[in-house]
């Protein structure tokens, strides 16, 4: 059966691709505005390329598309209710990489989920919970008052060593006017042990600096011309031509040594005897030591408080008065035994509902309230709120930061001029931007790094691994 030729039509589409063609220009402009392969403004009557830049033309063109999102060309009559559709229908997605395992995320309800619930291979689920109860416990001590002023008595060994009176003595029981006839009494002024006149001054002139061995010819050359005065007096004083002299010879004695000094090799530790030597290599748990002996523990970076970490120590908390163990939270429960104190930390200082400051609501998770603060949903404002930033950190522990910034798609906005329909006269019109919130992975303050599992496997699958370090420090 042969092919059948539809005759063409007298008017063809306008786009170079479309073999269409149609009786009415009617019909033809139906045909663009309904098809998916043409990218047609209607009310414009204008043919584009690309579906990008037909949106980019609506939202530039107030006067017929009023507010039109750029993105996907949807018209809106408000800027509020533009804004509120991008920040719904067009989110931007993240790149949140995992601290411990390296594994990336594009949202960050998705990282938190991640590192609550275990899924992560270096960080457990109990110690991202430490994370925000060492959070928790460092905003409520950094408040201060009374809940600050008892946490440093309970870690504070050397309170009662340390005297911060100024008054003191001893009495002597005298009355203001027997105080008053001691200030008559003439005392004669105390003589020296050593005559003034067995002093010999030449001893007191300080020795000069070594010379370096580049000037040992200039100080030959200059001595040769200072002997023949250095005896010499203006007052005709032996005293002082004496001191002289032996002051000269004294010099000429010192730099007939500065040689070796300088160039034995050791010159530092000649001229600084009592100097400590230099440190081979520098170490921060070294430093960290020493300010913690100088100043006491840092309780931003330390976890001080937690019975899993090398920072806890138990004893820290123990008061000698009472001989029980103190708990470092402002509950002020007292044990007789650490492993005590140890499981009260562990079970009642642990967080297990969290709400939202703005809303109000509970969730049972960080998981749970980070997506909802992620959702921006009209009813709850919290991530509109300046010290947003702050109550994230808080919330997980550290691990997330968050910053506002100008979409990709409104960076480039440049001003365009439009004729009112209205009016008739020519105005400039500038298109609202969206902004979105960029969060960022950070690192705690309390942060150690993991070590890494290492090992070998004995016996095939099913032997055991050696060699494993702890998986955390």
């Amino acid at each position: 059966m042969t092919a059948t030729l539809k005759p063409i039509k007298r008017v063809k589409c306008t786009y170079q691709d479309c073999q269409a063609s149609f009786d009415t220009e009617k019909e033809m402009k139906r045909h663009k505005k309904y098809s998916v392969e043409h990218d047609y403004c209607q009310k414009c009557d204008e043919d584009f390329e690309s579906y990008d830049e037909l949106a980019n033309h609506k939202a530039y063109r107030p006067d017929n598309h009023g507010k039109a999102c750029r993105v996907c060309g949807e018209e809106f009559k408000s800027v509020s209710g533009l804004k509120r559709h991008i920040e719904l229908a067009h989110r931007v997605d993240q790149k949140l990489p995992c601290i411990g395992c390296g594994e990336e995320f594009y949202r960050a309800s998705l990282l938190i989920e991640h590192l609550e619930f275990g899924h992560c291979s270096m960080i457990s689920s109990s110690q991202f919970q430490g994370h925000i109860v060492h959070k928790f416990l460092i905003t409520q001590l950094l408040k201060g008052g009374p809940e600050y002023d008892r946490f440093l008595q309970k870690i504070s060994k050397h309170n009662a060593a340390v005297d911060d009176e100024d008054s003191g003595g001893v009495s002597l029981g005298l009355m203001d006017e027997e105080a008053e006839e001691l200030h008559d009494v003439e005392f004669q002024a105390i003589k020296p042990d050593i005559p003034a006149e067995s002093i010999n001054l030449a001893d007191k002139i300080p020795k000069p600096w070594p010379l370096l061995p580049s000037q040992a010819k200039s100080v030959d050359a200059d001595s040769g011309l200072l002997s023949p005065f250095s005896k010499l007096s203006v007052d005709g004083d032996d005293d002082s031509t004496a001191v002289a002299s032996t002051a000269d010879e004294s010099y000429v004695s010192a730099t007939s040594r500065q040689f070796k000094v300088w160039g034995s090799g050791r010159s530092s530790s000649t001229l600084f005897p009592k100097a400590k030597p230099t440190p081979t290599e520098w170490s921060i748990a070294e430093h960290d030591q020493q300010l913690e002996e100088e100043h006491g523990i840092n309780i931003l970076a330390t976890r001080f408080w937690d019975p899993t970490s090398t920072d806890y120590n138990a004893e820290r908390f123990f008061e000698p008065i009472t001989g029980a163990y103190r708990c470092p939270f402002p509950c002020e429960q007292a044990f007789d035994i650490p492993a005590d104190l140890n499981k009260h930390i562990m079970d009642d200082h642990r967080i297990t509902t969290m709400r939202c400051p703005s809303c109000l609501k509970k969730y049972r998770s960080a998981t749970a309230l980070v997506a909802h603060c992620e959702s921006r949903s009209s009813k709850c404002r919290v991530s509109q709120a300046e010290d947003f930033n702050v109550f994230l950190d808080r919330l997980t522990g550290g691990f997330l930061s968050v910053d506002e910034k100008t979409r990709p798609e409104f960076i480039y906005n440049p001003t365009v001029t439009f004729r009112n329909s209205e009016t008739g006269v020519v105005e400039r019109y500038k298109p609202p931007t969206a902004s979105y919130l960029q969060y960022e992975t950070t690192k705690p303050a309390d942060w150690k790094e993991p070590e890494r599992k290492t090992g070998c496997t004995i016996g095939g699958g099913g032997g055991n691994r050696v060699g494993l370090p702890p998986a955390w420090k």
